[in-house]
């Protein structure tokens, strides 16, 4: 027997199991702060350092004195931030949103790209010689930092590029073209610069995206720089990527023509895409174009000379400063500042709000239309708007037919399939007809009778070349009463046990006389009935759940017929 554990023991250890599962006793114990129970001010004094006296200075801290904000000017700049700079050039572009263009050259100076200069003037007019395409890249490239084999194939692919071949190419290769192009406006005309600039975003563009970032910002930069109106070469989707990349969209906005101000308002100022809407199906779609952009070109068209729609409305004056060739490799003295003052289509809200509500009122009208009965929320359109839109568009939207209308026009319609042609009265084709009448007939007499005159029924009376005698239609005489009933009788003769059969709606026993006779049963019901159509006028056996049974209007003729037989 195992000795009995103490008690102090056990209660000492259920303690312990206890206290295992105390948090708190797991947690470092906290320490109550300590406050100071005296809260007052206190006074400090400083004793005076060495070698200064007492009473020099104030044994209190002395508060801080507030010293004006200053800004520390280099001093190549001083004197142009105490007056007004004259800008290098300025000018007016013609039929442009552009009011004023001012050139000014950059505060810093700096000389670190005269050497790429230096070398794209003297490898301007060398030409390249066919070789293999050799891989190039670098951030900002440069002659320089290019080796023997690459510099042959970049001026390879220059000469081919001068020429209208567009050989495929490095990235880098593209930028250094532009870089020479930008820094070589002494060696090459302004306007073939513009088109080379254009044919490098044009035709890379798909290939290399990135360039949507900087030519259409280098283009607009170059023109303004030579004076140089919008390009002429960027038009339709590619004046809208343009416009949609440049930060000055009005520099590729001709103030005329549908190419230009007209779809620049429909693109950049409306905040309607009317091709999203279901009613602008593929069968509409070229409708919705040419009515919606007529409106706003008879809107453009009532405008005052200072650029107002409708004398209403009038576009932001804005200005910008840009700082020309930014990202691009540009000596200091290319290097421009451009200010410009322009009419802001983009930017203006009332007119905004103005084409908008232009392009969805004239959405309306074409679903009234095509009979659309949904229409879209027009917030604050002018009336004298909505009236010169209605006056546009009355005479050019397809008229929408009426129900009654519409009813007739598709009941004429199928009443003209039925229509005979209508041909002259002619005697000669009229004797014509009727020749050709007696011929079918002379076939069909050929067919039934065996082409023999002595089995033929009746005799084929003459032709009639040229008399035209009417053709009067000749019915059989009925057979007297007696002489149907005995000629009927006599003709059933054979036929009196398939009749009985049917008398008793029994379909095996006409099955098996049939099938004894050689005949199918409805074979012998057809020359029953053939027989009784001659003598009384009528049938007198039909089809009955797969057998033949006797009409039940004529049962007694025919219990008169088999008992005639059986006598």
């Amino acid at each position: 027997m195992e000795p009995k554990e103490p008690a102090s023991k056990r209660t000492e250890r259920q303690d312990e199991m206890d206290r295992f599962w105390d948090i708190d006793a797991l947690m470092p114990i906290r320490r109550a702060p300590h406050y100071a129970a005296d809260t007052e001010a206190t006074e400090i004094v400083l004793e005076p350092k060495k070698g200064e006296s007492p009473t020099s200075k104030s044994s209190a801290i002395p508060p801080k004195k507030e010293e004006p904000e200053r800004h520390f000017i280099p001093p190549h700049t001083a004197e142009e931030a105490t007056k007004e700079r004259t800008p290098d050039a300025e000018y007016s572009p013609e039929n442009s949103l552009i009011r004023t263009v001012r050139l000014y050259r950059p505060k810093s100076t700096y000389r670190y790209y005269e050497g790429f200069v230096r070398d794209a003037t003297r490898l301007w007019k060398v030409k390249g010689e066919s070789c293999t395409h050799t891989p190039f890249f670098s951030y900002v490239p440069q002659y320089v930092q290019m080796n023997r084999a690459q510099l042959e194939w970049y001026l390879w692919w220059r000469e081919n590029f001068r020429q209208d071949r567009f050989l495929t190419t490095d990235y880098s290769y593209l930028l250094l073209h532009a870089y020479e192009i930008i820094n070589l406006s002494d060696q090459i005309d302004p306007l073939q610069g513009q088109t080379a600039l254009c044919k490098l975003w044009v035709h890379y563009r798909e290939t290399f995206h990135q360039l949507d970032a900087y030519l259409p910002e280098w283009i607009c930069d170059y023109s303004l720089i030579h004076r140089l109106p919008p390009p002429e070469l960027l038009t339709g989707a590619l004046l809208v990527a343009a416009m949609s990349h440049c930060a000055l969209k009005e520099f590729y906005v001709p103030t005329a023509g549908e190419e230009g101000f007209v779809r620049a308002l429909l693109i950049f100022c409306s905040n309607y895409d009317y091709h999203k809407s279901k009613f602008c199906t593929p069968e509409n779609e070229k409708l919705f174009d040419r009515m919606i952009l007529g409106v706003l070109r008879e809107l453009t068209q009532k405008t005052d000379r200072d650029g107002k729609l409708l004398a209403t409305v009038g576009m932001d004056h804005s200005r910008m400063v840009r700082d020309a060739y930014t990202g691009a490799l540009c000596a200091y003295p290319l290097k421009k500042k451009i200010a410009l003052e322009y009419h802001s289509f983009s930017c203006s809200h009332e007119l905004r709000y103005l084409v908008t509500d232009a392009v969805k009122y004239t959405e309306n009208k074409i679903r009234a239309a095509l009979g659309v009965r949904s229409r879209l929320s027009i917030y604050a359109l002018p009336t004298q708007i909505r009236t010169l839109i209605d006056v546009y568009l009355e005479p050019r939207l397809p008229k929408r037919e009426s129900v009654h209308a519409k009813q007739e026009r598709e009941a004429a319609e199928y009443e003209k399939l039925y229509d005979l042609p209508r041909t002259p009265l002619s005697a000669a084709r009229a004797a014509e007809i009727e020749r050709l009448s007696w011929d079918t007939t002379e076939r069909l007499v050929e067919a039934f009778d065996g082409g023999t005159e002595e089995e033929s029924p009746t005799p084929i009376p003459p032709r009639a070349e040229f008399a035209l005698s009417p053709v009067v239609p000749s019915f059989e005489e009925p057979i007297a009463e007696g002489e149907s009933m005995s000629g009927f009788s006599a003709a059933m003769q054979s036929y009196r046990a398939f009749l009985q059969a049917a008398l008793a709606d029994n379909g095996a026993e006409q099955k098996q006389i049939a099938r004894e006779s050689g005949k199918m049963p409805d074979v012998l019901a057809d020359e029953i009935n053939e027989l009784a159509a001659e003598y009384t006028g009528d049938i007198l056996l039909e089809e009955c759940d797969g057998a033949y049974a006797v009409i039940s209007d004529y049962r007694s003729l025919a219990e008169d017929l088999i008992q005639e037989g059986k006598d």
